[in-house]
């Protein structure tokens, strides 16, 4: 009887508008994954790893303020509910942040320029903060059914592929000359900000009307004793633990794989952005399609045993293009068709699209599973606290486009690219792109191994979440 359980669910228009909101996350994090680093790099002269340095500073103030954020949303008691009011404040200025990081600085100095980007991607990542920690709060809230959850985790993957393969589609093959086009990055400038605003406001919107039927807290004053000894029990459960830690290394091979792409478009595989512009629409079609039979593909099996599944394949089949093109280069063997071939760009495209859906499949079983922990929580402590728990999605998120890109900043700059002597012949095809390639296989290899072995400890499961939602009453209501 335990495995029949029916918990509460979300109606489709509100799983709709919860994931829409995705769609600015999407186009966010593909600015900080795709272009952020070559354009500050390549186009504005600053040194990889000093760029690389202003997302990091940017990271640690998500540390400290995504928890804050989840805790102050758990607390928080308005007639426009928990959730909302910080989702509402954040949509123009993180709007107005995606521009201004990718607008012309004009005539600027170095350590100018490293401390603008530094302050706009605080602003930026703040921003994203108070929108994201509370609406992914919200998905535990409004489904507390153990499959559906897969669901919503998977509609907010889409659209944020949606989001962020559509613009970066549309700026590679109309709006980039090259990767190194500054009037390119000021047109996405603007639509990103754009598409940020639609996106965070349409979801704002559409949710708007569940307001009244959410968990409303009980009345707490603040005390800063009380709120420590509540987090620290809150945060020392086993599974929250381990799945945040696990959901940190995938984070940061993703990101990885996301920071250091355009590099090996531009120098190791040596593509024109218009050419490999309809890899962005083959990734995400099968993105989307993949995470929509999620679900189907999920029901009835243990979420833990599938996400071990996609860690395993990753690491096996995850280096392969690059490890092979580097034994076409040291060992001379011809195994991977040369650069500029039809069939290269084929496989690479087969290769990307494919590792791009395990990633996001990854995301939508840990982002589910997080769920899963809200109620064991509870009825352990008494109290719901989904914006607390919330933040392993959020600063797993973040860590793509923060420690990803952080990795991929020390790798650039250790191969040499910010090396003055560097000439055209040692970056494409040479020597610098070539280390470059050897020392990332390590990393990339090694960071979904430790997400495996830790994801392992997860002790959520299906007949587990039942008995929670079972003995705290929230089962559908006929």
């Amino acid at each position: 009887m335990n495995e029949t359980i029916q918990a509460q669910k979300a109606t489709g228009p509100t799983q709709f508008y919860y994931g829409f909101g995705s769609i600015a996350v999407g186009i966010k994090n593909n600015l900080l994954g795709t272009f952020l680093l070559i354009y500050y790099n390549q186009v504005l002269g600053l040194d990889a790893i000093v760029a690389s340095l202003a997302m990091f500073i940017a990271l640690c103030f998500d540390a400290v303020s995504d928890p804050l954020i989840g805790i102050w949303s758990d607390r928080t008691k308005t007639r426009w509910g928990r959730r909302h009011p910080f989702m509402y404040f954040s949509i123009i200025p993180f709007s107005l942040a995606y521009y201004f990081i990718l607008s012309d600085p004009g005539d600027i100095t170095q350590p100018a320029l490293f401390w603008r980007l530094v302050f706009w991607l605080i602003v930026l990542r703040m921003c994203m903060t108070l929108f994201e920690v509370p609406r992914g709060a919200l998905a535990p809230e409004l489904s507390k059914d153990y499959d559906q959850r897969n669901t919503l985790a998977a509609l907010a993957m889409m659209f944020g592929w949606l989001g962020g393969a559509g613009i970066d589609f549309i700026a590679k093959r109309y709006w980039l000359s090259s990767f190194l086009d500054l009037e390119g990055y000021q047109i996405l400038a603007f639509w990103g900000g754009v598409g940020i605003f639609i996106g965070a406001a349409v979801s704002c919107l559409g949710t708007h009307r569940n307001i009244p039927s959410l968990y409303q807290p009980p009345k707490r004053q603040f005390n800063f004793k009380t709120l420590y000894k509540e987090s620290k029990e809150t945060l020392s459960n086993r599974s929250w633990l381990v799945l945040f830690a696990s959901g940190i290394f995938y984070a940061l091979l993703v990101g990885l794989e996301s920071g250091v792409g355009t590099y090996y478009n531009e120098f190791f595989w040596q593509w024109d952005p218009k050419i490999i512009a309809p890899m962005s629409l083959i990734t995400a079609v099968t993105v989307i399609v993949l995470v929509y039979f999620a679900p189907y593909i999920a029901y009835g099996r243990n979420k833990r045993n599938i996400a071990v599944g996609i860690f395993i394949f990753t690491i096996l089949v995850g280096p392969l293009p690059v490890a092979l093109r580097l034994l076409d280069v040291y060992l001379g063997t011809q195994i991977i068709p040369a650069n500029g071939s039809d069939f290269l760009w084929y496989i690479l495209a087969a290769h990307g699209a494919s590792m791009a859906a395990l990633g996001a499949l990854g995301f939508v079983f840990i982002g589910s599973m997080s769920m899963d922990i809200v109620e064991q929580v509870e009825k352990k402590t008494e109290r719901r606290e989904e914006g607390l728990l919330g933040t392993i999605n959020s600063f797993v998120h973040k860590l793509v486009a923060g420690g990803g890109i952080l990795l991929s900043g020390i790798i650039i700059s250790f191969a040499g690219f910010d090396d003055p002597s560097a000439t055209q012949a040692d970056l494409y095809g040479g020597e610098v792109i070539n280390s470059f390639a050897l020392i990332h296989l390590c990393i990339g290899i090694s960071l979904p191994f430790i997400s495996t072995l830790l994801v392992l400890k997860y002790d959520i499961n299906r007949s587990k979440h039942n008995t929670h939602v079972s003995e705290l009453g929230y089962l559908q209501e006929d």
